[in-house]
C-alpha cells in the first residue's frame, strides 16, 4: 500500500481506513517490536561496556610477580642424625634397644647423638642413689658397664658410617662426685682416680672416637656449661623435669635445643622476633618404664628416637619415633629407605 503526498508534503490519507482495527493492532505490534529491539539493544550495549571495564582491569591489573624458585627446590637430605639417650645399662630395655638398632641399620644415620645416662652407675655407688632400695644394688659396676659396652658395640656395628657425640647425663656425673669424695681435694688424685674408673675409661670411648662432653666444661662462647652445639640445634642432658620441660626448655634457650633426662617425648614450638621458630624436643628412653624407686606409682615415661633429616641449607626437620613393646612404630617410613 502506497501513502500519496499532498503538494504541502502532507499525507493524503483520503480514502484510507487508518482507524479501523487491523491498522490499529498493526501499529500496536510494531510498536511492540520497536521497544523489544530497544530492550535488545540497551542489554547488548550494558554487556559491552561491562566487557570493556573488564578489558581495562585486566589492563591496568598489576602483574603477579614470578618467583625466581618457580620450580621446588629438589630437597635433598646432606646428613641423617639419630638422637637417643637415658638408656641407664643395667636398666635398658633390652626389646627397645633392639627395635632401635634395627631401625639405625636401615637409616644409617651420618650422626649419633647419646644424650647421657647411658649407664646407671648404681651398685657400688649407693650413695649416690636417689632412695635407699636393696632392689637397686642387684648387679655390679662391671655389669653395668659390661651392658653399656654391649649396647655401643651393637650401635657403631649396625651404624659404621656415624660420628658419635656423648652427652654426660647426672648418672654419669656420679662416678665423678664418688671419685672427688674419695680423695678430699686433691685433683691429681681425682685425675688418676677417673683414668681407672671413668666410664669415658671403661667404655672405650677415645678408642671407639666418641667424643665426650662433660657437664662441667664449656664447649662454645655463649653456651652454659655441658651444652654443645651441631648444625642449628643445641644438645644437652637436662633442662628441667616439668611437666613443660620443653616448653620452658624453647623459652630458655631461645633456639633449637635437643635435650634427655625427663625420659618422655616432649616437643615444643615457639617463634622468635629476630630468630625466627624454634624448637626444642625430648626423644623419651630406652630403659625400663617403671623403675623400683616410683614404687607403685605409675610414670609417664615413653621409650623412643629422634631423626634429623638436615638438608645442605641447613633446614632440617625432626621426626619422633616411638617405640612400643619393643617394637619402632617408623614402619613404613624406615622400610621406605630401603628402595
Amino acid at each position: 500500500m502506497s501513502t500519496d503526498r499532498n503538494g504541502d508534503g502532507t499525507v493524503d490519507l483520503s480514502g484510507q481506513h487508518v482507524t479501523d482495527d487491523v491498522a490499529m493492532e498493526k501499529v500496536i505490534a510494531a510498536q511492540a517490536k520497536v521497544n523489544a529491539l530497544k530492550r535488545e539493544v540497551s542489554a547488548l550495549r550494558k554487556d559491552r561496556e561491562l566487557l570493556l571495564a573488564e578489558y581495562t582491569d585486566i589492563q591496568n591489573a598489576r602483574s603477579v610477580p614470578k618467583n625466581p624458585e618457580s620450580a621446588r627446590t629438589k630437597a635433598t637430605a646432606d646428613k641423617v642424625r639419630v638422637s637417643f639417650g637415658d638408656m641407664h645399662g643395667m636398666r635398658m630395655d633390652r626389646a627397645a634397644m633392639d627395635a632401635l638398632v634395627r631401625d639405625l641399620k636401615v637409616l644409617d644415620p651420618d650422626e649419633i647423638v647419646l644424650g647421657g645416662d647411658m649407664a646407671e652407675c648404681g651398685g657400688w655407688l649407693a650413695k649416690h642413689q636417689p632412695i635407699g632400695f636393696i632392689a637397686l644394688l642387684d648387679y655390679s659396676y662391671q655389669e653395668d658397664v659390661a651392658a653399656t659396652n654391649w649396647a655401643l658395640d651393637a650401635i657403631q656395628k649396625a651404624a659404621p658410617n656415624a660420628t658419635i657425640d656423648y652427652a654426660e647425663g647426672q648418672h654419669e656425673d656420679r662416678v665423678e662426685r664418688w671419685i672427688v669424695d674419695q680423695v678430699t681435694a686433691n685433683a691429681r688424685d681425682a685425675e688418676f682416680l677417673r683414668s681407672l674408673c671413668s666410664l669415658q675409661t671403661l667404655l672405650r670411648l677415645e678408642d671407639r672416637g666418641i667424643k665426650y662432653y662433660r657437664r662441667t666444661e664449656v664447649y662454645g662462647e655463649g653456651l652454659p656449661r655441658g651444652w654443645f652445639k651441631k648444625d642449628n640445634m643445641h644438645f644437652v642432658h637436662e633442662l628441667g623435669t616439668s611437666k613443660n620441660a620443653a616448653r620452658a626448655a624453647v623459652s630458655d634457650a631461645a633456639g633449637n635445643v635437643t635435650y634427655f633426662h625427663t625420659h618422655r617425648r616432649d616437643t615444643s614450638v615457639r617463634v622468635f622476633p629476630g630468630v625466627g621458630m624454634c624448637e626444642a624436643s625430648n626423644p623419651g628412653c630406652l630403659c625400663v618404664m617403671q623403675p623400683v624407686w616410683q614404687n607403685s606409682n605409675v610414670t609417664d615415661w615413653s621409650q623412643g628416637y629422634q631423626i634429623e633429616f638436615i638438608s645442605k641449607g641447613g633446614n632440617y626437620l625432626v621426626v619422633h619415633v616411638p617405640i612400643w613393646k619393643g617394637k619402632s612404630l617408623a614402619g613404613a617410613m624406615v622400610e621406605r629407605f630401603k628402595s
